[in-house]
């Protein structure tokens, strides 16, 4: 009995620390998946600012043109 005690204790310390871990790994990887969200928002701003300031001179260059 005193075998079974110890094995079911180890196992079950084993179980707490394997979730742990999972823990662990899932908020570092929920926290690199948010910095790649807010990495990828402000690339797509920048290329939307680039695109609308480059339809915008377009259009003013070709108001201009004799």
């Amino acid at each position: 009995m005193t075998v079974l005690a110890i094995f079911l204790l180890i196992i079950g310390m084993l179980l707490v620390l394997i979730g742990a871990l999972l823990i662990l790994i899932g908020t570092f990887l929920i926290a690199v998946g948010a910095t790649l969200i807010l990495m990828g928002m402000a690339v797509i701003a920048v290329g939307a600012f680039l695109l609308i300031r480059r339809l915008l001179d377009h259009d003013r260059a070709r108001s201009h043109s004799w």
